[in-house]
């Protein structure tokens, strides 16, 4: 007979300690990260294509100071817990009229806003490779300076690519090579970032 664990909490513990187990992981940070992503998406593979920049240590006190965070999408910025200032412009309906008549997606047009109205802020991007392309544009331009960038847009079409350009970038930033990736690991990786830095 199959025993299962049922407690939520030993599920998640058990998990953890699995993923760990099977990477080689630590107690670190960044081992917490990575086991949080794998978690979130139920793939091993996942966590060997996650990507830390040089300086990715110097977003974290970001997270502590309790920055805002801007997420390309509400299921991004649903799926991030205990932390109070979390804002998504998709829905706003000046950027659902002008990405209408841009033509452009939405995600591209409201991280242009994104940027124009909170230049230090955290940007959590788990969806849409246009609202990366779109923030990386503002970052060359200078017109956005991201405390921290964690970049795991999904899909066939440009994820990749605008992936690649994050690495060329001298913002802190979290990214994953190939066209992995979504809103449950962009949440599952800053909930890791609030869990290990004790922020609520």
């Amino acid at each position: 007979m199959v025993v299962y664990i049922l407690n939520p909490d030993n599920i998640y513990n058990k998990s953890i300690e699995l993923i760990k187990e099977k990477l080689c992981l630590d107690e670190s940070l960044k081992s917490a990260i990575i086991a949080r992503a794998i978690h979130a998406t139920g793939d091993l593979d996942i966590g060997k294509s996650i990507v830390f920049s040089p300086n990715y240590m110097d977003g974290i006190p970001a997270f502590i100071k309790k920055t805002r965070i801007i997420t390309d999408i509400n299921m991004v910025k649903s799926g991030i817990t205990s932390y109070r200032d979390v804002r998504c412009y998709i829905n706003d309906p000046g950027i659902i009229l002008e990405a209408k008549n841009k033509m452009v997606s939405r995600s591209y047009i409201s991280m242009k806003k994104a940027c124009r109205e909170n230049y230090g802020a955290i940007f959590v991007i788990g969806d849409a490779p246009t609202a990366l392309i779109s923030l990386i544009e503002e970052i060359v331009s200078e017109r956005c300076m991201p405390a921290m960038v964690i970049g795991v847009p999904v899909g066939f079409v440009s994820a990749v690519e605008s992936k690649m350009n994050l690495l060329k970038i001298g913002v802190p930033f979290i990214t994953n090579l190939g066209n992995k990736g979504g809103s449950g690991m962009a949440a599952a990786m800053v909930n890791a970032i609030i869990r290990g830095t004790n922020v609520h």
